[in-house]
């Protein structure tokens, strides 16, 4: 059960649950069918628990100022689960905290901003399913404990200082009671329950929840825009998203903030008729006319955005924040330090083992056998301790991203010439310093950073890997500085667990490396490494020689010897995703998350080498850095046509257009025909959403498709500018700072004057974020509610931004500034 009032989704996850505040690893129970019966304004769902025999519907009816929720059980409560099962709703806590609640009329208090409880013992139940391994060791780490309610009554108001919050609910049955999850985990919510009475069976539970609806409240207009401003000479559009029943006017205004503070009317144009997508309506206002250099506001109705610029350079700086902010942050095994605050310290220095338990782990990572080479389940490999980039929100190093972020940064230091400097990188003390220039391209930096962690892996293992994870569920859900997460010290198993000895300690705390390797994995590991040696030259060229040979090397050895496909669990990313990273759903379905969210299966990306010629990407990245020598070019040809076709095209195939200069002539001819046939029918699949980009219809936000859209769309620019219009770009560019669904937030993290500043990053926990993160942005919470949450940074499938993500945005800022220069 879910609860959307005055636009926004104030609760969710209603349903019987064992504890109080249940965590994303905890027992919830099998829906086994739901019907909508509209004749009668009436849901129920069908659901049970097996293992306890407890079966019951949950019903949902409407009735005279709100709705009764009811809880109606088969039999009586099996007796062991009484005191255990009951109804619980969560409420979102960026609403509610500093909110006052009123209990039975009379009892007042303020929804706390600190969760500060008491915590409780309450142990598993005798004959609960048992729980993987991970899971239990998690348990007995937290002890078992939940927090006490901090109010309880028949009667709760919640918000009763919030007209567009306000609720009340009344309990016919048990006292409903108060509870914070967040005592338990950041990510908690505020928890409203009851317990079911032993002896009941229909209505065992019975609610009355009364919203307090704004009589002919209709959502105020929002105006989607660049956060960043546009370029004089290229179009500028700006989408109206109003409520079905807003009757507004038919025009907008574009106001110059003048130097006095004043506004300025420059431009008056009418806004097109508005067009039904999901929950809303959508018009557009095009005021492309307005050129001239300055400030400025849109104005419809009684709705004004937030300042922003025309200027030749609207796009000159959108990923630097990428570059030196978000992507350093997450670099491992090395300490980070802006100024006076350190980001964090040299993490990880203890990596790592090899995964001493084979199969699927948390996470998605899996271990395929009991050894790899000489080294067999637990054993400390050496040389791992270098290198590479914290994934996402957690700590773990996704094989997937790291190859992606090496690609894409060598891709945008060659194609945009990108020299740009501001951090200082030393790989032998270990110490990265932001704004302090050294000499050396910050790109160039971080391609050699992954590059270490790679050249790590097939020197010392042999080949790619699956990726580097936490041993363990409290290592997985640490948060704050990743330095703190294991004693950086070399397990010994002769050692006890509190002894240290010549830099080895008997801790256990090693990150686990997963060595599962596949095709994929093994054909990207010699790209992103023949990528790097071709970034590398002229500043690090026994480093690039380094990386030339080994990707050679791996070439052949992979000609003569494929590599089987043994991985399991995650590894590849959705098509469109950022980078080609993984877009693995850490940390499980947060609290809040959408029914039936939770970790992804997604089908292959295409940047990744997956289905149509795994070795494209190896063959291409070799051509480019032995300048067309054999076999790679040869290979380039062969599989040129396969890469072309519009499937392809749609996905990695734009890829081809750096191939070109090293295939015949005939080549570029084929290339422009199959273009012609792909842009004939990328409109009417664009037009699919008021916005021209991809719909994000997945778990996962869709901002990196979008991305993708406008690296992909900017090489098929550069190759045939009269198939292919610059404004694809920019038009993609454009939806990730701010004109896109639900609000006109920058979704990335501090760029632009309105940028998300609460994301799931590892410092989230501070409610904070990491300048240059690029979240996911909107999903769509069935059946028509887009949702993407600006105050609140814990749902990972709105908010947690990944690595590659970051690195895939550096070429799409960049592109966008490119073709703004096209016009002198």
């Amino acid at each position: 059960m879910e609860m959307i009032l005055h636009g926004q989704r104030i609760a969710t996850n209603g349903d019987v649950r064992l504890m109080p505040t249940p965590e994303q690893w905890d027992l919830v129970a099998t829906l086994k069918d739901r019907q909508a019966d509209k004749a009668n304004d009436r849901l129920t769902a069908n659901l049970a628990f097996p293992t306890f025999d407890l079966n019951y519907t949950l019903e949902v009816a409407a009735e005279p100022g709100g709705v009764k929720v009811s809880i109606n059980l088969d039999k009586p409560l099996p007796q062991k689960l009484a005191g255990r099962a009951g109804f619980n709703l969560e409420f979102l806590p960026s609403i509610y905290m500093g909110k006052a609640y009123l209990v039975d009329g009379t009892k007042a208090g303020i929804f706390p901003r600190t969760p500060n409880d008491p915590m409780v013992k309450v142990l598993p139940l005798a004959d609960e399913p048992k729980k993987a391994y991970y899971l239990e060791d998690w348990d007995k780490a937290k002890g078992y404990t939940q927090p006490l309610p901090f109010a309880e009554g028949k009667s709760i108001t919640l918000g009763i200082d919030d007209q567009l919050a306000r609720v009340n609910v009344k309990s016919d049955t048990s006292d409903l009671m108060l509870f914070d999850g967040r005592n338990r985990a950041q990510n908690g919510w505020f928890v409203l329950r009851s317990l079911i009475p032993s002896g009941k069976t229909t209505g065992a539970i019975v609610w009355h929840i009364r919203p307090d609806v704004i009589p002919n409240w209709t959502r105020p207009p929002m105006i989607a825009h660049s956060q960043v401003g546009y370029a004089p000479g290229f179009s500028k559009v700006a989408v109206l998203e109003l409520d079905p029943k807003y009757n507004g006017p038919k025009t907008a205004k574009v106001m110059r903030l003048m130097e006095d503070g004043s506004y300025k009317q420059v431009f008056e144009g009418p806004i097109t008729p508005s067009t039904p997508w999901l929950r809303y309506t959508y018009s557009k206002f095009d005021f492309t006319p307005v050129k001239d250099p300055g400030l400025y506001v849109i104005q419809y109705a009684d709705q004004r955005t937030a300042p922003f610029p025309i200027s030749k350079d609207a796009y000159a700086h959108v990923w630097q924040d990428s570059l030196d902010h978000h992507i350093a942050e997450q670099m491992d095994h090395v300490s980070v330090r802006e100024g006076y605050r350190v980001w964090h310290g040299a993490s990880h220095l203890d990596d790592a083992r090899l995964a001493p338990v084979v199969g699927e782990q948390f996470d998605g990572f899996n271990q395929a056998t009991a050894t790899d080479g000489k080294y067999k389940g637990g054993d400390h490999i050496p040389g791992m301790n270098v290198g590479g980039w914290y994934d996402a929100g957690d700590f773990d190093l996704e094989e997937p991203a790291q190859l992606n972020v090496i690609q894409s940064l060598a891709l945008a230091y060659r194609e945009f010439n990108l020299k740009y400097d501001e951090l200082t990188v030393d790989e032998t003390t270990r110490q990265v310093e932001m704004h302090r220039p050294d000499g050396v391209p910050d790109a160039v930096e971080q391609v050699k950073h992954g590059a270490l962690l790679i050249l790590a892996q097939f020197h010392n293992i042999g080949h790619a890997i699956r990726g580097t994870h936490e041993p363990d569920l409290r290592q997985y859900t640490h948060l704050g500085d990743g330095a703190s997460k294991t004693d950086g010290l070399i397990y010994d198993p002769k050692l006890g667990l509190n002894e240290v000895k010549d830099g080895y300690s008997g801790r256990p705390d090693d990150r686990w490396i997963f060595s599962t390797t596949n095709p994929s994995y093994q054909w990207n590991g010699i790209a992103a490494l023949a990528a790097a040696a071709d970034a590398l030259k002229g500043w690090d060229d026994a480093l690039a020689k380094d990386c030339l040979d080994t990707a050679i090397k791996a070439w052949n050895d992979e000609k003569a010897h494929p590599t089987p496909n043994m991985s399991g669990g995650s590894g590849a990313a959705p098509a469109g995703a950022p980078g080609g990273g993984v877009l693995a759903a850490s940390q499980g379905a947060a609290s809040g998350a959408p029914t039936g969210s939770g970790t992804t299966s997604a089908p292959p990306n295409p940047r990744t080498g997956f289905g149509v010629g795994q070795d494209w990407a190896a063959a291409l990245e070799l051509t480019i850095a032995t300048n067309g020598a054999e076999p790679y070019k040869s290979r380039l040809k062969e599989l040129f046509p396969q890469m072309i076709t519009p499937q392809q095209l749609d996905l990695r195939g734009w890829t081809a257009v750096r191939a070109l200069p090293y295939l015949d002539a005939s080549a570029k001819d084929q290339m422009r025909e199959a273009v012609k046939t792909y842009m004939a029918g990328l409109d009417k699949q664009l037009d699919a959403t008021p916005f021209g980009v991809p719909p994000s219809l997945r778990t996962w936000g869709g901002s990196g498709a979008v991305v993708d859209v406008a690296v992909r769309m900017y090489f098929l620019h550069k190759a045939f500018p009269d198939l292919v219009s610059p404004e694809y770009t920019l038009r993609a560019v454009n939806y990730i700072l701010g004109t896109h669904p639900v609000s006109s937030t920058s979704y990335v993290a501090g760029v632009g004057t309105v940028s998300k500043t609460k994301t799931y990053s590892n410092n989230r926990a501070d409610n904070a974020y990491i300048p240059g993160a690029v979240i996911p942005g909107y999903i769509i919470i069935k059946p028509d509610f887009p949702e993407c949450i600006d105050d609140f940074g814990f749902l990972w499938f709105e908010d947690e931004a990944v690595v590659a993500g970051s690195a895939n945005w550096v070429v799409a800022g960049n592109a966008a500034d490119a073709i703004t220069k096209e016009l002198k």
